[in-house]
């Protein structure tokens, strides 16, 4: 009787994670459907005529092929490879100078050992909290820096983020065990080597979210190229194409006093545009999702 009743048991409980199993999944396709069905209409648009577009609207097969309008937006500037070239460049420096900058300075204000522990972290807040505003701002990198029309104003404003600081500083205090930091000590193992070869390996998980933030800071900016650049050899992509979206824009307003072979595509290019400025970032999704699932613990505690 009783193997009776606990194979009665067994018999619910592995219906019962079955049943939680399968409602995950299906809430999960739900979820991954709602966030994949959006780029999937923005990709089915870009490649449907724009007459079309406008007449039954977005979908993600497209009713009518048609490949105008990214050969309107590739024919309306011969700098697109350039700008590929400049934001491939300026988000590499970028990400990799301020994901290290960043990263010593999150671990610096996580050491309680750190003298000025507390005045370089109010210092980091403050800043967070309160800025100078868009003209100090442009007056401080034009003016005082001198860096208009230059790479580098594409990339020292983003180096530093301070959030990104706390989420640094809260995974080296919580997920970084202070015994392993004192076994390295006792070894002799400097700041930077312990920072380097223990801390660097440990926090790859929070680094990695990092990481992936600051390239989309840096490739999604258009800002910075429309108040600084003016040579459009430095233009970014999504700046590029910022441009070319005012100028169709500006021609289809003003039709009658612009000499325009045919309607423009506006619609359509729109779409085009966004597969071009964001498909090539996410193919980079996949190498980061890894990190996101991975373990956080690497190595082991010495006694």
């Amino acid at each position: 009787m009783f193997k009776k009743k606990q194979k009665n048991l067994s018999e619910i409980n592995s219906i019962s994670v079955g049943a939680d199993i399968t409602f995950k999944l299906i809430f999960g396709i739900i979820i991954g459907m709602t966030c994949i069905y959006p780029l999937l209409m923005i990709v089915g648009s870009s490649f449907t005529e724009n007459k079309v577009l406008l007449t039954n609207g977005y979908n993600v097969i497209p009713k009518a092929l048609s490949v105008e309008s990214y050969r309107f937006v590739l024919s309306s500037s011969s700098n697109l490879v350039n700008a590929y070239g400049v934001t491939i460049l300026v988000t590499f420096i970028g990400t990799l100078l301020g994901v290290i900058m960043m990263a010593m300075y999150a671990y610096a204000i996580s050491r309680k050992d750190l003298k000025y522990r507390k005045f370089f972290s109010l210092f980091a807040y403050v800043t967070f909290v309160f800025n100078g505003g868009l003209v100090p701002f442009y007056f401080v990198y034009s003016r005082l820096l001198n860096l208009s029309n230059t790479l580098a104003v594409l990339i020292i404003p983003y180096l530093v983020n301070v959030w990104y600081i706390v989420i640094l500083r809260t995974f080296f205090s919580t997920s970084i065990p202070d015994e392993v930091l004192e076994s390295a000590k006792i070894d002799g193992a400097s700041e930077i080597r312990t920072f380097v070869q223990i801390v660097i390996p440990l926090a790859i998980p929070a680094l990695a979210s990092v990481t992936l933030f600051t390239v989309l800071a840096y490739w999604n900016d258009f800002q910075l190229g429309l108040y600084f650049i003016e040579d459009s050899s430095k233009f970014t992509v999504q700046y590029l194409l910022y441009r070319i979206m005012g100028n169709m824009e500006f021609i289809q307003a003003n039709t009658q006093s612009v000499n325009v072979s045919g309607p423009l595509p506006v619609e359509a290019a729109r779409m085009a545009m966004c597969v071009l400025g964001a498909g090539p970032l996410l193919l980079a999704y996949p190498f980061f999702q890894k990190y996101f699932i991975k373990g956080l613990t690497m190595g082991s505690i010495k006694g």
